[in-house]
């Protein structure tokens, strides 16, 4: 029987090439009687061949877990490449909106401006309208109200008609 320690020709064992040449097939060894005559004489013990098959089997799932953090690692950098492709595109949406919402409010300011004005111009227009017209009223004697009849009546309802 061989120890770890007492034999130099071990380190060879944990070759996964040279184990996948002695027969093993996934965690388990095949028949003894299938190796070679230099290699049946180095049987391993029981202890030693399960310690060989672990060492084989977490070998592959050192492997298997690399393979599978590269994939995740993968996964996220593409993942990353596409949320920065979409806050740029949010970016430049915010930026275009943003200039947009700055045109409408200066634009809002101009026309507020502009009603102001207009209002101002119709206020005014309404009251040379009504001295216009009150000025016929008082001028023209032949309409039945005015100074020339004595009678304010009437003068009152057509300039609360003209002021409504």
């Amino acid at each position: 029987m061989l120890s770890d320690n007492s034999s130099p020709d071990l380190p060879f064992l944990l070759d996964l090439d040279f184990t996948s040449g002695l027969g093993f097939s996934g965690n388990s060894l095949s028949d003894p009687t299938e190796l070679e005559p230099v290699q049946q004489a180095e049987l391993l013990s029981v202890s030693e061949q399960r310690r060989l098959r672990r060492k084989i089997s977490n070998r592959e799932s050192a492997r298997r877990s690399r393979a599978r953090k590269q994939h995740h690692i993968e996964g996220l950098r593409a993942k990353v490449a596409r949320l920065q492709a979409e806050k740029q595109n949010l970016s430049n949406q915010l930026r275009a909106i943003s200039s947009r919402s700055e045109l409408v409010t200066c634009q809002n300011f101009r026309l507020q401006a502009q009603s102001v004005l207009l209002r101002q111009r119709l206020a005014e227009a309404k009251r040379v309208l009504i001295l216009r017209q009150l000025q016929r009223l008082v001028v023209s004697p032949c309409n039945g109200f005015g100074p020339v009849s004595g009678s304010l009546f009437g003068y009152d309802q057509a300039l609360a008609s003209l002021i409504s």
